[in-house]
């Protein structure tokens, strides 16, 4: 890497104001002022462009974004090499740690412009890098002939990492893609918890909060599973649908499977918003609910309650946002399930 770096700053060092006004530069020289631009320009995207949108597929696609860019970075990196060096293993070496650490300058710099670095951007950098790379090297096998020129390492680790990088980009995508397909599927319940991949669109807050077995005595079949919520009084027990399916127009009522097992009522407040919430509390649905001690109970509120809910204007029921139902930190320490939310 050291190298590498040394050989891109000593080409730059050999230039003149004369010579790039008199346009005598050598030939590798201008190779490498166009790759610095290239690859300048390939890193602005990251800096300096925010893409619209909210959601789960938003942020996977942005993240996703980097893979393809230090794919690039890392090619380009690698041809500053001398052409009759770019073949061997430690130019590939060289070109992967210098794409990694520019992706590690730019998680820096975003930190800096009060946009929170993050490790896993690096991972993908590292993953777009690999892939690009092992791709080139692919490539380049195919076009000079691999009996004629053996790389190094052998002939099977250009496509090993290629597909490893790859696999590690799209991996994001596809997880979020079978998170769509499984809310869609499911619908018109809007959240369930059987497993971890129903918490694809849900955050929870208490003290513990986990997909368990449901207490034999509150469970109406074997094995039947809740999202427990423990709270305390530092503590408030809390779930929030964060991307429910938005249309809810063609139902008339949205139900929660509850369960309280302690010996004092529990006070929630089921809170619903659309895409155009304002915010504030006169803007949403926040509506009182009681569980009785010791009980299992379904409570059901009418959609027509939820579309009126808003202190200015209806609730538009074809753009639901969110769901939570919450409660607040208690003296006693307690619990409560919440096996399902659905709509009739």
């Amino acid at each position: 890497m050291r190298k590498c770096v040394n050989h891109v700053l000593g080409m730059f060092r050999k230039l003149s104001v004369d010579k790039l006004t008199a346009g005598t530069l050598h030939p590798m020289q201008r190779a490498a002022i166009a790759i610095a631009i290239a690859i300048a320009a390939l890193l602005s995207l990251l800096l300096f462009i925010s893409l619209p949108g909210q959601g789960l597929w938003h942020d996977v696609s942005l993240d996703a974004s980097h893979g393809p860019i230090f794919a690039v970075v890392a090619v380009l990196v690698l041809l500053v090499h001398d052409p009759a060096e770019r073949s061997a293993t430690v130019a590939y070496v060289n070109a992967f740690f210098v794409a990694v650490g520019l992706g590690i300058v730019i998680e820096i710099l975003q930190t800096i412009g009060h946009r929170p670095g993050q490790p896993f951007d690096v991972m993908t950098d590292a993953a777009g890098a690999a892939a690009g790379l092992g791709l080139w090297a692919l490539v380049e096998r195919r076009r000079s002939g691999a009996a004629a020129r053996p790389a190094a390492g052998g002939p099977w680790w250009p496509l090993v990492i290629a597909l490893t990088g790859i696999t590690l980009i799209a991996w994001p995508p596809l997880q979020a893609a079978r998170g769509y397909a499984q809310r869609a599927a499911q619908f018109p319940t809007v959240a369930q918890f059987r497993d971890p991949r129903d918490l694809t669109f849900v955050t929870t807050d208490g003290a513990g909060a986990a997909i368990v077995d449901l207490p034999a005595r509150w469970a109406q079949r074997a094995g039947e599973r809740a999202l427990r919520l423990g709270f305390d009084a530092g503590h408030a027990p809390a779930v929030q649908v964060i991307e429910p399916s938005p249309d809810w127009r063609g139902y008339s009522v949205i139900a929660a499977d509850l369960t309280n097992p302690t010996e004092d009522e529990v006070r929630l407040t089921l809170r619903i918003h659309d895409a155009t919430h304002d915010w504030s509390h006169e803007d949403r649905l926040n509506l009182p609910v009681v569980l009785a001690p010791r009980t299992r109970t379904t409570v059901r509120v009418a959609l027509s309650e939820v579309q009126a809910a808003p202190a200015s204007r209806p609730m538009d029921l074809g753009r639901i946002a969110n769901v939570m139902l919450f409660g607040r930190p208690a003296p006693q320490p307690g619990e409560i399930y919440v096996s399902r939310l659905w709509l009739e």
